[in-house]
């Protein structure tokens, strides 16, 4: 399911590039101010226009989101549009904006994920515990993210694995920020003898993930915090990939689930959290007690690491998490 309709998007990422100029010029813009209104650069929008750089996702909603917004004042311009993006698709294959739903292209794109309800027996906003058939849905259809307080978790390493052997089958990671890996070897050097054991069993777990090449450790010299990466990164991205993550931290859990609205647009975050005891979960409201609020705050206030003690050099960014 997730070639299928991976493959539909970038086919239709890849026709927005090719129509970029001919669109920008039908709307009457000039590189620069159609860079303006974008969020991108002279430059930026003339190595796309050129095919020197590829068309990212959250570039191809930002131009569709310029398209919507103009032809909405000029509803007469959109099949021209649409006849600019089928010229420039595969050939091989049966026109994506033939048909564009409701005069949106953004509509368009969310139409190109599979539907909640057929990837789970339930949708994201409802209370259900997570089974290990639902394993294989979560492995093909989202990007999984770990934060330090799961790989602490009593058994978790023995949990994980019919989801990571589902990820695996499908060419898909867990994603875990750098700033996961500093709170790690922070607790390593901490004078509780606990921590130092929950640490060294994370650590061990997520180096024994690293050597069978099922995470994908990202981060930016820019990040400040877990909370705040976190955060930023789900915000980023919810609009073009659907995301997962499996945290013990009721915090995180809050701030995370705070984004589930339909300000932001975009899809649902699964918000998951596992235990021994009960196995994977969804977090829900009348879990993040104030109790366990302040005692999550507690635990982070000191992620914040100076920016010296950050080494990115290597690493993946946030520019895209495909």
């Amino acid at each position: 399911m997730i070639d299928f309709y991976y493959q539909l998007r970038q086919r239709m990422v890849d026709a927005m590039q090719a129509s970029l100029k001919q669109i920008r010029q039908v709307l009457g813009f000039g590189v620069q101010e159609f860079g303006d209104l974008i969020g991108l650069t002279r430059q930026t929008i003339n190595n796309l226009e050129t095919q020197k750089n590829k068309m990212s996702s959250i570039q191809y909603i930002a131009v569709c989101a310029v398209i919507d917004n103009y032809v909405k004042d000029k509803p007469e311009l959109l099949p021209i549009l649409s006849t600019i993006l089928c010229s420039n698709e595969d050939e091989s294959s049966s026109n994506v904006f033939e048909t564009i739903e409701n005069g949106s292209l953004l509509k368009k794109w969310f139409m190109c994920f599979p539907d909640e309800s057929k990837i789970f027996g339930f949708s994201s906003d409802m209370t259900s515990a997570i089974a290990n058939e639902d394993f294989n849905n979560i492995a093909e259809n989202y990007r999984v993210f770990l934060d330090q307080t799961v790989l602490f978790e009593d058994d978790f390493s023995n949990a994980i694995q019919p989801l990571a052997l589902a990820l695996k089958n499908r060419g898909n990671k867990f994603i875990v920020p750098l700033k996961v890996i500093e709170a790690i070897q922070h607790q390593l050097m901490s004078p509780n003898e606990n921590d130092v054991s929950l640490a060294k069993n994370g650590m061990k777990l997520l180096m024994g993930m690293q050597n069978e090449e099922l995470v994908d450790i990202r981060g930016e010299k820019n990040d400040v915090n877990i909370v705040s990466t976190f955060v930023s990164v789900f915000a980023k991205f919810k609009c073009v990939n659907r995301l997962a993550i499996i945290t013990c931290d009721a915090k995180l859990a809050k701030q995370i689930m705070g984004l589930n609205n339909d300000a932001l647009g975009g899809f649902n975050i699964l918000v998951l959290k596992y235990s021994k005891a009960n196995g994977f979960q969804k977090w829900e409201q009348e879990d993040l007690c104030d109790e366990e609020i302040e005692q999550s705050i507690m635990m982070n206030d000191n992620d914040e690491l100076k920016p010296e003690d950050s080494s990115t050099a290597g690493l993946k960014g946030w520019e895209s998490i495909d």
